[in-house]
């Protein structure tokens, strides 16, 4: 089986990413032919070890147009492709499918959405000839997947003529990765809370927490360090320069850390530490707590992208949005819980047992080999 995925702007950070991670398990796990499609954007040093077998395509820059160096590249391409992964409900994507499937009607289309609450409200919202141009598309598609498994229930609802394409595909972890350890040591963790990503940025509400962590009081906190990782954005330097004027005990409680692009390192910081707080308002699906919550880091969140999927079984739990006080209440309990560790250990097992690329794989390849006419 010869699987494609077509992400023009792929970069060697997406190899290790849903983009280049199904491909990759299609190859290692079932020996298919795995290709991504993409310009030549980078170094791409992940091929040599991380998804070692997955091939690149480099598509030609002919034009200033992504859709049209697209088009070009699927016309020749799409009758050696028998499974083309695309991305997102998006123009180019409408494009690709309409392309794809006039040059190979027999191929498989398999559009991942990769989709939060508002596609479902565009969706919902959507009438007259926009309507029936979204209608007509899809029935060209032959799999949908959506990554949570509210969203999944509500488009199954608002798409009744689609039902029995689309499917629940989360993202996962590749616990086969040489930078992942088998089992987390609890006692080997420290008394972090980590929280990844670009600080500062709107979304991520960074404030909210170092607020919050201020506000647990000082007998409760002073042997735990709440640990940022990411680029700083620049406007918000200067909101962490007034905090710390103005909360001059919080220096060294609360640290600030480069992005780190190396896995492995990332990696120990995350089974170094105990907790993974998110404030955002906004994550789509949510990578970093995934991979926090993989190492056994009890998640502390806002309802978004999969938090409450992971805290199922109050092994964490979901805070207010823009609430530093509520955020302070809850990581105040957790810290000083003693059922910590048992809470640890809940939220490790459930990603090895929800997340894990083999299996979430071996789904999607059984949904394929169904489509062929191989089972």
């Amino acid at each position: 089986m010869r699987y494609y995925v077509l992400y023009p702007n792929a970069k060697n950070v997406h190899l290790i990413k849903d983009v280049g991670m199904i491909a990759y398990k299609m190859y290692q796990l079932f020996g298919c032919e795995s290709v991504l499609a993409c310009y030549n954007n980078d170094k791409y040093s992940y091929l040599n070890d991380q998804v070692k077998g997955l091939k690149l395509d480099f598509i030609k820059k002919l034009f200033n147009n992504e859709i049209i160096n697209g088009i070009l590249y699927l016309k020749k391409q799409s009758k050696k492709i028998d499974v083309l992964q695309l991305f997102h409900v998006t123009l180019s994507s409408f494009f690709y499918i309409f392309i794809y499937k006039l040059n190979n009607p027999k191929g498989i289309l398999f559009l991942k959405l990769d989709c939060t609450e508002e596609l479902i409200f565009k969706i919902q919202g959507l009438r007259g000839i926009k309507r029936r141009i979204f209608e007509f598309i899809l029935k060209k598609v032959d799999i949908m997947s959506v990554e949570q498994q509210n969203l999944y229930s509500s488009l199954q609802d608002i798409l009744p003529g689609s039902k029995n394409k689309i499917i629940y595909i989360p993202n996962g972890n590749d616990y086969d990765s040489n930078d992942r350890s088998k089992k987390i040591n609890y006692i080997k963790k420290e008394n972090i809370i980590i929280n990844v990503g670009r600080i500062g940025s709107p979304e991520k509400r960074s404030d909210v927490l170092m607020e919050a962590f201020s506000q647990i009081p000082d007998i409760k906190r002073r042997n735990w360090k709440l640990v940022f990782i990411g680029e700083i954005e620049e406007e918000f330097k200067k909101h962490i320069n007034k905090f710390f004027v103005e909360n001059p005990d919080m220096k060294g409680k609360i640290i600030f850390k480069n992005a780190i692009y190396d896995r492995k390192k990332l990696f120990e910081e995350y089974e170094k530490s105990k907790i993974f707080c998110c404030s955002s308002s906004f994550e789509s699906f949510g990578i970093a707590m995934l991979e926090a919550a993989s190492f056994g880091d009890v998640i502390i969140s806002t309802d978004v992208g999969i938090a409450a999927e992971i805290t199922e079984g109050s092994n964490g739990a979901i805070i207010p949005k823009n609430d530093a006080s509520a955020a302070a209440d809850k990581l105040n309990y957790f810290i000083n819980c003693r059922d910590l560790e048992k809470y640890s250990e809940y939220t490790y097992n459930l990603c090895q047992r929800k997340y894990d690329w083999n299996e979430i794989c071996a789904k999607l390849y059984s949904k394929l080999k169904t489509i062929r006419g191989d089972i």
